[in-house]
């Protein structure tokens, strides 16, 4: 890890957010957490009314994972420099919504909201593939993401101090924030299907593709939000749809333990982690000099 005198050490490739974030299933989770991050109010409001999310999902999406993969894996510019794009790029995202509500995209709560809802996400990955988080990992992947989210510029006070904390704040928010809003249904359509990336895939080849695949995650993405959001929403689900949410999840849990550890990895995490593996194995002997000195 390295540290700044602005912020303690950001996580590497020994710690427990990089060891779980970038794992390849988490894919079909990514669907979850951005309704998550869409049903609080002041984000649903600014992606609605400033972003070009409905009619081009794929590029939000593609933009969202690297500035994802530069915070949390160190990509260059890495996390400070990330921190103050997304400042500026959110400074001029403000308007009153549809219920009369000013909004301002750098609100402090629905920032931090959005970075928990990360953090939150590499704990129901974990779960849901059958490697769940013991208490001390759960903590310090939350610390590890405290140590991320200063480096993005925000305040200490506006992330809960710990997990027990974070889990009570999220249930708050669940329960009296979070709505069912015209960008909730726009992310749910767009992930059960979802359109072709590029105009130049034939229509024919990618139907065989998208359409499975949207299915998968839209099971996925409502089997796995909190059921309050999921009433709120107008979605079912059944016991049924439980049993089969559950045995994906042990098959693509299995699947990926039988798997050599680099290829359980995202395209964009895996060069960071060995990269930094490497950091790591070269400092050793430097390190045991001086221990022996």
């Amino acid at each position: 890890m390295h540290g700044t005198a602005q912020h303690p050490p950001l996580p590497g490739a020994d710690s427990e957010t990089w060891r779980r974030f970038g794992l390849a299933p988490g894919l079909f989770l990514a669907g979850t957490g951005l309704l998550l991050q869409v049903a609080h109010p002041v984000v649903g409001a600014g992606v609605l009314e400033h972003s070009d999310f409905k009619n081009a999902p794929w590029k939000r999406l593609v933009n969202t994972h690297l500035s994802t993969m530069r915070f949390i894996y160190g990509m260059r510019p890495g996390a400070d420099a990330e921190g103050s794009r997304l400042r500026e790029l959110h400074k001029d995202i403000k308007g009153v919504d549809g219920r009369g509500r000013r909004y301002h995209a750098l609100n402090p709560e629905a920032y931090a909201w959005v970075h928990f809802t990360l953090a939150q996400f590499v704990v129901d990955t974990a779960e849901l593939f059958g490697d769940p988080m013991t208490p001390a990992e759960t903590e310090r992947m939350w610390q590890e993401f405290r140590a991320i989210g200063r480096a993005l510029q925000l305040k200490e006070h506006h992330m809960p101090a710990d997990w027990a904390s974070a889990q009570v704040w999220f249930r708050d928010v669940v329960r009296n924030r979070l709505e069912a809003t015209e960008s909730t249904y726009d992310v749910l359509e767009s992930i059960s299907d979802p359109p072709r990336p590029y105009r130049w895939i034939p229509r024919l080849l990618w139907a065989p593709i998208g359409r499975p695949f949207g299915r998968i995650v839209r099971m996925t993405t409502i089997g796995t939000m909190p059921p309050e959001l999921r009433e709120r929403m107008g979605l079912q689900w059944s016991a049924q749809q439980e049993r089969r949410l559950r045995r994906f999840g042990r098959l693509v849990g299995g699947v990926l333990r039988a798997l050599p550890w680099p290829l359980r990895y995202t395209p964009f995490a895996l060069p960071a982690i060995l990269r930094d593996k490497r950091r790591i194995a070269a400092s050793r002997p430097a390190r045991l000099a001086g221990a022996g000195a």
